[in-house]
């Protein structure tokens, strides 16, 4: 898989996680939870960058999820999702 490829899907999937959390997350509540910049959870969310794998990890960690799921075209557990979506 590419990797223009494997951020479009994060970028998805890190949304959609972050905006189904109840109370809903920020990207600034998630960038102080991960350590980072809310402007690197910016890049991450619109596909322009892929975090370092420790930040991918902290990534599945906080929402429960593996690398590998935040990174597929089809999160598990995500209803309506299709593989070339």
């Amino acid at each position: 898989m590419d990797e223009e490829r494997l951020r479009k899907n994060l970028a998805r999937n890190m949304r959609y996680l972050r905006e189904q959390r109840s109370p809903r997350m920020s990207q600034t509540m998630l960038a102080n939870k991960l350590g980072v910049t809310q402007t690197s959870i910016s890049k991450y969310e619109n596909g322009m960058l892929l975090p370092p794998l420790h930040v991918l990890a902290e990534l599945a960690e906080c929402f429960g999820f593996s690398m590998d799921d935040l990174l597929s075209a089809a999160l598990p557990g995500k209803k309506g999702r299709k593989e070339n979506e």
